[in-house]
């Protein structure tokens, strides 16, 4: 099947809102968009972003500290998966249990580091940012980190982010996309 293996039966009473197999695969699915979400952020970030703050000397050793930030978040993110993994494979209730509790447990770290780590940015970079790249240059490097980022996950994530912007901020957004897009795929994507 076009999903793995086939899994064994939940060990979960289907009567339990989240139990069963259309649940577990609710869950994975959004499991993989988080990660693919962060994946395409923490790259843009350590290979886009950081050097072209450090080239215009904006940002010296700070860069470090995010990208061991984003290693305890990858680290974070694999033990969540394991304990996914775990969840969906369980051959008993007790078991299941004990990879729930390890989920949320997870769920709740990578949360919190996340939201420490996105405050973080907001004080810290996204001002240096505006400070020492021009309009241009800002268009040219978000240019390249939608270039770099894949169609999936800029499907998926744009409505999402949209929705969570004021209108305004969304339309302001869009228009920075279509302008350091301009004349690409993506672009006309945009369009449609």
């Amino acid at each position: 099947s076009p999903d793995g293996p086939p899994r064994p039966a939940s060990p979960l009473p289907p009567s339990l809102p989240l139990a069963g197999p259309a649940a577990m695969r609710r869950l994975e699915g959004r499991f993989r968009f988080l990660k693919a979400v962060y994946t395409a952020h923490s790259e843009a970030e350590d290979e886009i972003v950081f050097p072209a703050l450090e080239a215009k000397e904006a940002l010296r050793r700070v860069s470090h500290a995010y990208a061991l930030d984003h290693a305890r978040e990858e680290a974070m993110l694999a033990g969540v998966g394991a304990s996914l993994a775990r969840l969906g494979s369980s051959p008993d209730l007790g078991s299941a249990r004990a990879a729930a509790r390890d989920l949320a447990s997870g769920t709740a770290a990578l949360r919190a580091s996340l939201e420490t780590h996105v405050t973080a940015e907001e004080r810290e970079l996204w001002p240096l940012f505006a400070e020492n790249f021009s309009a241009a240059e800002q268009e040219a490097l978000v240019g390249v980190i939608v270039g770099r980022t894949g169609a999936e996950v800029l499907a998926a994530t744009l409505p999402w982010v949209v929705a969570a912007t004021t209108p305004d901020e969304a339309a302001a957004m869009m228009g920075s996309l279509r302008s350091a897009t301009r004349g690409t795929a993506f672009d006309e994507w945009l369009a449609s």
